[in-house]
């Protein structure tokens, strides 16, 4: 956190990733993207583009939202950054990708039948 730079200013023209996490209480959010690739004889084995934030975003659930099982809880906290960031993703020109600790999220990656 105190490595330059703390925040990054978006650049609209690189990929976005979005992190989230939820709680029994509460969401928790970063929008990140690539940085450049690192130029130190210690970091330039592996030449992968360090991730750095662009801004946070929390927020706790209303008492009904408390209740939702974990799987729900993870999904809303996806839908709840998207909503709060939709002015940063809806401009960008590379598709974003989410990152969730949820392994149970990767059912909704897949399209469903549904039913009536």
């Amino acid at each position: 956190m105190c490595a330059t730079p703390v925040l990054k200013q978006p650049n609209f023209e690189k990929k976005f990733y979005l992190q989230t996490n939820a709680s029994a209480y509460s969401v928790g959010a970063v929008l990140l993207q690539e940085g450049d690739i690192p130029t130190t004889s210690a970091l330039s084995k592996h030449q992968k583009p360090i991730l750095h934030p662009v801004t946070y975003y929390s927020a706790t659930f209303i008492l009904a939202e408390r209740n939702y099982n974990i799987y729900k809880r993870e999904l809303l906290a996806v839908i709840k950054a998207l909503t709060h960031w939709q002015p940063y993703l809806g401009w960008t020109k590379e598709p974003f990708m989410i990152m969730t600790d949820h392994a149970n999220l990767q059912y909704w990656k897949s399209p469903k039948n549904l039913n009536r």
